[in-house]
């Protein structure tokens, strides 16, 4: 049973790698802004840009549209991440207060009935999105917009399927936990962030 507690670490290694990738993005993000409030306010640059060939590249249109493409490849790339270190929202008012095994079984059952069957759901219509707007050339619908509108929708399945990933990985975890032999269970259950800590690891 230990490679499947190896492969639940590879599976987070991915998730982590391109999460700090996405991570990264934040700073062309705050650059792009800080340009963009720059050249509002400063009409000698705006006007400088607006009559050079720079304008072909860095229009107000492009720049914004920019922002909010940034924005969703930070948040979707680290979408995996973010489950895996138990940093997303969650609702915990029923599991609140109830033993880490009986949360283990919540949370087990929860990937399976509800989590991935919705993340393939949203990963099959989310490719096929991709591919309808490539095979459709679909690009800004503004006229010094940004084209190739599938580049940034691609990220919505890349996001997708690193979600899977994360959740394959706690699934597997949560499993040895559960099921595994006494030295893999606590490995296991070090490894579960959404599990409320114990004072006794008997009880596990």
């Amino acid at each position: 049973m230990r490679h499947l507690l190896s492969f639940s670490d590879l599976l987070e290694r991915l998730c982590a790698a391109i999460g700090r990738i996405g991570a990264w993005m934040i700073v062309p993000l705050v650059l792009i802004i800080v340009y963009d409030v720059i050249t509002r306010k400063i009409v000698l640059i705006q006007q400088a840009v607006l009559n050079s060939p720079l304008y072909d590249f860095i229009s107000p249109t492009k720049l914004q549209e920019a922002e909010w493409h940034l924005h969703a490849i930070i948040f979707l790339l680290a979408y995996g991440m973010a489950y895996l270190s138990g940093g997303h929202v969650r609702v915990d008012l029923w599991r609140q207060g109830r033993r880490p095994r009986t949360q283990g079984w919540i949370e087990l059952t929860a990937i399976l009935i509800l989590a991935i069957p919705f993340c393939s759901v949203l990963f099959y219509h989310s490719a096929d999105m991709v591919y309808s707007a490539w095979r459709q050339g679909e690009g800004s619908s503004a006229l010094t917009g940004i084209p190739h509108r599938w580049i940034i929708k691609s990220f919505l399945p890349i996001g997708t399927a690193l979600l899977i990933c994360a959740l394959v990985s706690t699934l597997l975890r949560i499993f040895l936990y559960l099921f595994g032999p006494a030295p893999l269970r606590k490995q296991a259950r070090a490894r579960l962030s959404m599990l409320t800590p114990e004072t006794d690891e008997a009880t596990a």
